[in-house]
């Protein structure tokens, strides 16, 4: 993390400070629209069912050093349906989705907001696409602290972090500017891009041995959002964000080249349903 300006005073530590027994109930909605472009024309790609989830994270201890060990679990998962989604892609989808409430994993995040590792105790019998999908939660849930400084800083201050991010946004560089700190408040505007990052080719695409041609793919991202962190919590009270994704394919030969370029949106929100707060819990339980 490299701090570009420190900001106004008073300046001070942007440190995670969790309750030890402290439960965040958090919901999360994702959806994705994709654009292809083929010979100059353009065309909706397949809808795809968006996905909307209920999560809660338990903080099991707070260590010595500060750093916090929690438990993930995952209530609730259900499908954001697109009007013009065909039936048999939304039965498959929450066929392959059914296994997932329940689930549990645990982690480890530092006062820093860097995370040490999160593990799912994934079902065996997952289905591939779930379970890769499942893996790029993993390392959603690894980033989500990352986007703090290493020391104090004021309102207004700008920092960036090279080679954060998952999913499409892997290895990108992460821009954030402090936009208000009041109390244990925290918000957020954030800004990533990925660089034009030259990708394997399907086999399909290249042209036959012998003859002369291109075949080349690359992809590039941005994305943009904002944040609402309360220093007492693992995760944000509010994010947003938006990426858009590029990937460009030149293929074939002079005689038949192959230009194809696919556009991915896609749209993250998350919100805090509910905090619990240890004394509340211990209340409740007598």
């Amino acid at each position: 993390m490299h701090v570009l300006h420190r900001g106004q005073a008073p300046q001070k530590p942007l440190l995670l400070r969790p309750l030890f027994g402290g439960v965040q109930r958090i919901g999360m909605r994702s959806e994705t629209t994709t654009t292809l472009r083929d010979a100059g024309r353009s065309k909706p790609g397949p809808a795809m069912p968006g996905v909307q989830m209920v999560m809660a994270v338990e903080v099991l201890r707070v260590l010595p050093d500060g750093s916090a060990r929690y438990r993930f679990t995952l209530e609730e998962v259900d499908l954001l349906v697109a009007a013009r989604t065909p039936v048999r892609t939304v039965e498959a989808a929450r066929a392959q989705l059914s296994p997932l409430p329940g689930l549990k994993g645990e982690g480890q995040v530092a006062p820093s907001g860097r995370s040490s590792g999160f593990e799912w105790k994934l079902p065996a019998d997952l289905s591939a696409p779930v379970r890769g999908q499942m893996q790029q939660m993993a390392g959603l849930l690894k980033d989500l602290g990352t986007f703090l400084p290493g020391e104090p800083v004021g309102v207004g201050a700008r920092w960036e972090e090279k080679g954060a991010g998952s999913g499409a946004l892997t290895g990108a560089n992460t821009r954030v500017e402090l936009r208000s700190l009041e109390g244990q408040s925290v918000g957020l505007r954030l800004q990533m891009e990925t660089p034009r990052t030259p990708q394997p080719i399907p086999a399909s695409l290249r042209p036959p041995p012998g003859v002369k041609g291109e075949a080349s793919m690359h992809t590039e991202a941005k994305g943009h959002g904002g944040c609402l962190l309360s220093l007492d919590r693992l995760w944000p009270i509010r994010l947003e964000m938006d990426v858009e994704s590029h990937v460009a394919v030149r293929a074939g030969t002079p005689e038949a080249p192959k230009r194809f370029d696919g556009f991915t949106t896609s749209r993250l929100q998350v919100r805090e349903l509910s905090f619990t707060p240890p004394r509340l819990r211990a209340t409740r339980t007598v």
